[in-house]
């Protein structure tokens, strides 16, 4: 594991981050880890419930956005907040697979506070990138 898992970066008004990872499912589930930390505090979230995503895109970009779009439309139609973030991608022929196995458990309100708001993922400045022996994703969200 990295020593940095992802990083905030600034922004005027919305979510820029960089996640970093030894392999493309670790970056992208680093990326998972800055999203929710951003909606919520993690550590009062329990990995009650598991959700497998199975995704596919041409670009590794493309696969990123569709991952973490993916968990934002749990998080905003089933209430579902993710906490452990298992991943896997793979590069085949016609692109980049994914599958990954998201845990985590329904907003109490009780317990959880919300920080901000991630409204969506955008391709404006998406990237990933290997540099020495790490990949390392730019994201910018709406909030």
């Amino acid at each position: 594991m990295p020593s940095k898992v992802y990083e905030y970066l600034e922004h005027t008004a919305d979510l820029r981050f960089r996640s970093f990872g030894r392999t493309l499912g670790e970056c992208f589930a680093n990326a998972g880890k800055a999203v929710f930390s951003y909606i919520l505090d993690l550590s009062t979230v329990d990995d009650q419930v598991e959700k497998v995503i199975e995704l596919s895109a041409p670009t590794p970009e493309m696969l990123l956005h569709d991952y973490l779009s993916e968990m934002l439309y749990l998080f905003e139609t089933e209430n579902f907040v993710c906490s452990g973030f298992h991943v896997s991608v793979k590069h085949e022929k016609e692109g980049y697979v994914l599958s990954a196995r998201v845990s985590g458990e329904t907003v109490d309100p009780a317990r959880h506070v919300m920080l901000g708001d991630v409204k969506a993922v955008t391709y404006h400045e998406l990237s990933v990138k290997r540099e020495n022996d790490l990949f390392v994703a730019e994201v910018l969200c709406d909030t």
